[in-house]
């Protein structure tokens, strides 16, 4: 991918993150203060969309990301800064004061979590005990508004303990980031996950239009806290 794409498959993805909505060639050469041609920028969407990182939906002009496409963003975004908004930081550390015996206090910060992501957050302290809240969060993202894609969802959580079985032992205390069919709870969603020093597992689940940067840098605050 040259430069130019590049840029163009970020500006393309950032906006789709801040709207759910698919982003078009005349708003990207506004918005996105290009140099560029309106007829430019559609051959080089046109481009990314052949090579995969893009996709077209029928009843709009403009474009959405795919897995792909998420993919590259992710894998090509600068983390290094990510931390906590002084108000995520204060409902973290308040929620794991909540209760002095661990199991309780790592709930509360499960609930808040979700909250603050506007998300679901999955935490299996082995792949047979598992606790999972945020769903209703989850649900209210505009990705879920098919009836069809919430009752895919909604089997997978029906089934979280065989979900976990395999992606349990995939995961380290490492943060890492599952997009789409990377993860095994459903080809709609990323995850964001990592092991406490005491091998439970931490996961985030959102759509793919997640902010990953932001969820980050939450993410990183849970794993100091928990």
């Amino acid at each position: 991918m040259d430069t130019r794409q590049a840029q163009l498959l970020k500006l393309v993805i950032e906006n789709h993150i801040e709207t759910a909505e698919p982003v078009g060639s005349k708003f990207l050469v506004a918005d996105g203060k290009l140099d560029w041609s309106e007829a430019t920028v559609r051959n080089e969407l046109r481009a990314l969309e052949e090579e995969g990182y893009l996709t077209h939906p029928h009843t709009s002009a403009g474009r959405i990301p795919t897995e792909k496409g998420y993919r590259y963003f992710v894998d090509n975004l600068d983390l290094s800064d990510s931390k906590p908004s002084k108000k995520e930081n204060i409902a973290l550390e308040s929620a794991a004061r909540t209760s002095s015996e661990p199991e309780a206090a790592r709930k509360y910060i499960a609930k808040t979590t979700a909250e603050l992501a506007q998300g679901a957050v999955i935490m299996a302290f082995s792949p047979e005990k598992v606790y999972y809240t945020g769903l209703s969060n989850l649900f209210n993202q505009p990705e879920f508004k098919e009836l069809s894609v919430v009752v895919d969802v909604s089997s997978m959580f029906d089934r979280c303990e065989e979900c976990l079985q395999d992606f349990f032992d995939k995961v380290d205390n490492e943060i890492k980031f599952f997009v789409g069919s990377e993860q095994p709870f459903g080809n709609y969603l990323s995850v964001v996950t990592f092991k406490s020093e005491d091998n439970a597992l931490f996961s985030l689940l959102g759509p793919m239009r997640m902010d990953y940067k932001n969820i980050l840098g939450i993410m990183k605050k849970v794993k100091e806290i928990i």
